[in-house]
């Protein structure tokens, strides 16, 4: 469990699908990435806070680069209650 505390195959199921398709060449198994993998990233890491932590805010608040592409998500995590709601306010301001 290298990553994640998950298994290389879960990551991979998580992030990618196979497609069963009939093409000229008969019929051929498709890896496919799944749509907006660096949310995919971000909505992992959440599932698996919450596996440790009681309290993990719902959205991370995400930093961009100059060219608008996701660089950062600022992800808050913690047993107490109270700390999380301060969290939620500096991440809403």
């Amino acid at each position: 469990k290298d990553f994640f505390g998950l298994e290389e195959t879960e990551i991979r199921n998580y992030f990618y699908t196979k497609k069963h398709e009939c093409t000229l060449f008969g019929e051929e198994d498709i890896i496919v990435k799944v749509n907006e993998p660096i949310a995919k990233i971000a909505s992992l890491y959440l599932e698996r806070l919450k596996t440790i932590f009681e309290f993990v805010i719902p959205k991370p608040l995400i930093l961009y680069n100059t060219m608008n592409v996701p660089i950062y998500h600022f992800v808050f995590a913690s047993n107490n209650s109270t700390a999380v709601k301060i969290a939620k306010d500096i991440i809403g301001k």
